[in-house]
């Protein structure tokens, strides 16, 4: 998640190569930035999850970063950066003549302070060489320009961090009359505790909500005015990316339990604070995928009584919660009932190294539709549920035919994997 530590010393580096790095938030802190005096290359590709090269630590006032020796910077397939700093820091980079940056579609500007490049006179961005004349002033206008060109051929997809001039732009009424087109929105790096749901009402035709790098403890506060809610109504994508300190979607007696009915796709990655991810009384009549991955501290993924909502549910994917235990928390109230996934086709299981089994609880579980199960690396899970199992359709096991669908059938073809896999390594 961060490189380097804020006390870290690197005065003799020369050389930054980083790439491949999903998880990486925080690149460096001003305070190492400045001990970097012999750094001469900068090289960042394909991080999915970085804001931003330098972290804003607001102590900007009277400060200055110079680079020395940077001659070559590079920023390669870093879909969520939106500047090299968006502190109000003047940065000098005295040397620096090479810069390229190559598919970063959501960089605004490269920096919010003053910038000073006075040897660089050409930069290369995505495919296409620009001149500049004038240095870091006009590195900047030829950012934003860019940018503006690309938001203004297209304004179905729009990405906004909120601060400083993207909320200048809601309020202010830049766009404002192409708002209703936009169908696929992007906040990033937001510092409120819950989204500003009253922002999301000018984009009446939003269908993709995507929510990446932001302090919310949960998406959708109690307090919301109804007037606002129609527009959540209207969602079919949310995507939940980066946010560490979200507890939940929405509280457990909030009165927002419809606000995502049409929602069609729920994708979760990297919100390590979330213990559950769907309120028990919520309802998801129209979902059909549901994503889950590394989110650590959650240990089940919804109660029993949510699975009856799931009525088109086709696929269930769930990668690498680490303390995950159960997939269904037993509420204890359908012991001598059933629980049925209605449509559910596809349901994959993974790097899930808690998990003992699907759900406790002396019910029938069924699956009247699944065709392919594909259960790995789950190491405490000795068998996939203890009561009576219906898997009538079941075809693809772990990739593999498979003609049986009792439960007797799947344990012994999970523990025969487990054991070939053992038996490969010793």
């Amino acid at each position: 998640m961060s490189l380097m530590s804020c006390s870290a010393s690197f005065q003799n580096l020369k050389v930054l190569r980083v790439d491949h790095c999903e998880r990486l938030m925080k690149l460096i802190t001003p305070s190492t930035a400045r001990g970097l005096v012999q750094l001469r290359e900068m090289s960042v590709e394909y991080c999915g999850m970085l804001v931003e090269i330098v972290e804003n630590k607001g102590d900007a006032t009277t400060t200055e970063i110079v680079f020395n020796n940077l001659n070559k910077l590079s920023f390669t397939c870093l879909n969520n950066l939106t500047c090299f700093c968006s502190g109000n820091y003047s940065f000098n980079f005295p040397s620096l003549e090479d810069l390229i940056i190559r598919f970063c579609p959501n960089m605004k500007t490269f920096s919010q302070g003053i910038l000073s490049t006075p040897k660089l006179h050409t930069f290369y961005y995505d495919n296409c060489e620009m001149d500049l004349e004038s240095g870091g002033s006009e590195l900047n206008a030829t950012i934003q320009k860019e940018h503006k060109e690309k938001v203004d051929s297209d304004m179905k997809e729009l990405t906004l961090r909120l601060s400083g001039r993207d909320i200048v732009l809601i309020w202010e009424g830049e766009f404002q009359e192409r708002f209703g087109k936009v169908k696929t929105l992007q906040l990033i790096n937001d510092e409120y505790t819950s989204i500003p749901i009253q922002i999301l009402y000018k984009f009446n035709s939003l269908e993709e909500l995507i929510l990446k790098m932001s302090s919310y403890e949960e998406i959708f506060s109690c307090e919301v005015d109804k007037k606002h809610v129609g527009t959540l109504t209207k969602l079919k994508v949310l995507k939940l990316q980066g946010l560490y300190n979200l507890k939940c979607i929405w509280k457990q007696d909030s009165q927002l339990n419809s606000i995502l009915q049409n929602l069609d796709r729920l994708e979760v990655l990297y919100c390590q604070n979330l213990t559950t991810l769907l309120p028990s009384l919520a309802s998801f009549e129209n979902l059909t995928t549901l994503r889950v991955r590394y989110c650590n501290g959650m240990q089940n993924l919804m109660s029993s009584s949510t699975v009856k909502s799931l009525l088109r549910l086709e696929e269930l994917s769930i990668v690498g919660c680490e303390m995950m235990i159960e997939v269904l928390a037993n509420e204890g109230d359908i012991e001598k009932g059933e629980i049925v996934f209605e449509k559910l086709k596809r349901l994959y299981l993974d790097d899930l190294d808690c998990l003992t089994c699907f759900c406790f609880g002396d019910y029938i579980l069924k699956f009247p539709f699944l065709e392919s199960l594909f259960v790995s690396k789950c190491s405490k899970m000795k068998t996939f549920f203890r009561g009576d199992l219906s898997m009538p359709r079941l075809k693809e096991l772990n990739n593999k035919n498979c003609s049986e669908s009792d439960i007797n059938t799947i344990i012994q073809q999970l523990e025969n994997n487990r054991a070939k896999v053992v038996e490969i390594l010793v």
